[in-house]
C-alpha cells in the first residue's frame, strides 16, 4: 500500500442511473441539512422568546410573594435546552418563606417542558461579592430587559 498511486473512482457509463441516484442523494442531503438548520434557528428564536416569558413569570411570582428579584440571565445550551438564572438579594434567600419558591420553580420547569423545549431554572443570591462578569463567563450571555 505504501507508495501506491491514488486511484479515483470514475463512472462506468455517462449519465448512468447509479450516478443520477448518487447525485440526487447528495443534493437531497445538502438540501435537507439546509432545511434542518433553518428549522433549528427558527425554533431557537422561538424558544428564546419563550424563555423570556418564563423568566418574566418567575420575576412576577417572586414579586407577588414579597421578594425582590434583581435580574434574570439566560444561557442557551442548544436550540431546545435553556438555563435561566434569577438573582435575588441574599436576605430574601435566607427567609423561610423563600423555600416555597423552589416548589414554584420546579412546577414551572415541569409545565414548560415540551418536545423541543426544556428549561432549567436556578436562583443566585446576591451579596457584595457578586460579579456579573463571572455570570457572563459562565455562558449566561443574555439578560432580561427590565421593563
Amino acid at each position: 500500500m505504501k507508495g501506491e498511486k491514488i486511484i479515483s473512482w470514475v463512472p462506468t457509463k455517462e449519465d448512468s442511473f447509479s450516478n443520477q441516484l448518487i447525485d440526487a442523494y447528495l443534493n437531497g442531503k445538502r438540501d435537507g441539512m439546509e432545511q434542518y438548520k433553518k428549522l433549528e434557528i427558527s425554533k431557537m428564536e422561538e424558544n428564546i422568546k419563550k424563555s423570556g416569558i418564563v423568566a418574566t413569570y418567575i420575576i412576577n411570582t417572586f414579586k407577588n410573594n414579597k421578594f425582590a428579584p434583581i435580574d434574570a440571565y439566560l444561557r442557551v445550551k442548544s436550540f431546545d435546552r435553556f438555563d435561566i438564572m434569577v438573582t435575588v438579594p441574599e436576605d430574601d434567600c435566607l427567609k423561610e418563606k423563600f423555600l416555597d419558591m423552589y416548589d414554584v420553580i420546579s412546577d414551572i420547569e415541569t409545565k414548560s417542558k415540551e418536545e423541543f423545549y426544556m428549561v432549567f431554572i436556578s436562583i443566585c443570591s446576591i451579596n457584595n461579592y457578586f460579579d456579573e462578569q463571572i455570570v457572563i463567563s459562565d455562558g449566561y450571555s443574555w439578560k432580561l430587559e427590565k421593563i
